[in-house]
């Protein structure tokens, strides 16, 4: 852990994806979580849309094209960090196993505390995903789940603010309150440019933009500004609300300017949840039998590796057995070089080549006789021959 050093045991997840990871067990379905996001999905983009078509053409033709422009990608960055604050996972620890750590929920204690830059801070253990919580690490009662860096539960992007989509969370929160004030100002110029028709269609829809643009300004603003206050001091929600460093130091902060940079540019944190794979069924018919094959085809039959079947080695044994052996090869044929005109040379190869007298004598090896006794019995023989010849 960085900037600290643990004074007592205790499982603490680790901060790398493991390959075995458990994948949290299903929860059931509760369609009244899915009301919040589809409300405030529908109002973004549903009063964008209206802007876009009934305030945004005037507006380009008498001022400047840069305000469709300016708006449009201001709305892109907004629905981007909006579904990458709602779909990525925040930092959910895998539960344990129900075999691991079994004993540990009658003899481990409640806390166990690790010493961070010199402060103690206490770990507190987790009776449903069983294993001691890190610190800033809480447990959501939505969710069901243990979340890193937990900062607490959005109804409005329905999932946990936690450490990998804080970032995109407050990307969310700025976006969103410039969005609202452009939508708001233009829509405002366009009202004032259009003060003495009220009954125009246009100034009707972008009259309803605005108040819908005013109604969600004030806690869209407010609550944005809480966050930039919370990053500045290194804070998060659930530490702000309960009042964990009330009139303490708190360890995890390292300056404003650093706190936001770590905020906005640090790498993303890993994954600890492993994907699902999908289930691969595999069909076997027994019975596992051979089709009969007829003599033709097992005569036929050559395998893969090129050894031939049973029935073809025997024919061409047969075979091999009934026919003559070969004549020997003609002298010609065997020295190319020398043809059957010169019959005096022809007549020489016919003749074998005259043996070394020492090969004469040479004893015919067996495996079964001692190889020192021949060895002395020949050498014997060979002094005996030249003695004679001298």
């Amino acid at each position: 852990m960085p900037g600290g050093s643990s004074q007592s045991g205790g499982r603490v997840p680790s901060s790398s994806p493991l390959p075995h990871a458990v994948v949290p067990h299903s929860r059931p379905l509760r369609p009244s979580r899915y009301v919040p996001v589809s409300a405030a999905t529908f109002f973004l983009v549903g009063s964008t849309t209206l802007f876009f078509c009934f305030t945004c053409p005037w507006l380009s033709e008498h001022f400047s094209v840069a305000v469709p422009i300016y708006n449009g990608v201001i709305f892109l960055f907004v629905l981007a960090n909006f579904c990458m604050a709602t779909f990525m996972d925040p930092g959910i620890f895998p539960r344990a196993e129900e075999d691991e750590d079994k004993e540990d929920d009658f003899r481990a204690p409640l806390y166990k505390t690790v010493e961070i830059r010199g402060i103690q801070v206490r770990m507190k253990w987790c009776s449903t995903c069983r294993f001691y919580r890190p610190p800033r690490c809480s447990h959501c009662s939505v969710c069901d789940n243990c979340v890193e860096d937990f900062d607490h539960h959005c109804p409005w992007v329905n999932n946990c603010i936690g450490r990998r989509n804080y970032r995109y969370f407050f990307l969310f929160l700025l976006s969103l309150t410039a969005h609202i004030m452009a939508v708001f100002g233009f829509g405002l110029l366009f009202i004032l440019c259009h003060r003495h028709n009220f009954d125009y269609l246009h100034s009707i829809v972008t009259l309803a933009v605005m108040c819908v643009a005013g109604l969600f300004f004030i806690p869209v603003a407010g609550l944005t500004g809480f966050h930039i206050v919370l990053v500045a001091r290194g804070r998060t929600t659930n530490e702000q609300v309960t009042g964990k460093f009330r009139g303490g130091v708190n360890p995890f902060t390292n300056g404003c300017w650093k706190n936001v940079s770590h905020v906005l540019c640090r790498s993303q944190a890993p994954r600890y949840l492993g994907r699902r794979k999908g289930s691969q069924s595999v069909c076997v018919q027994p019975p596992f039998l051979r089709p009969q094959l007829t003599e033709a085809q097992l005569a036929a039959k050559i395998l893969d590796n090129g050894i031939q079947s049973k029935s073809s080695l025997e024919m061409m044994e047969s075979q091999s057995c009934d026919a003559e052996p070969p004549p020997p090869p003609k002298p010609e044929l065997r020295y190319p070089g020398i043809t059957r005109g010169n019959a005096e040379e022809c007549s020489l190869l016919k003749k074998a080549p005259p043996t070394p007298t020492m090969y004469k004598y040479r004893p015919s090896y067996s495996p079964g006789e001692n190889h020192t006794v021949l060895t002395h019995a020949y050498a014997n023989q060979v002094t005996r021959t030249s003695t004679l010849q001298r």
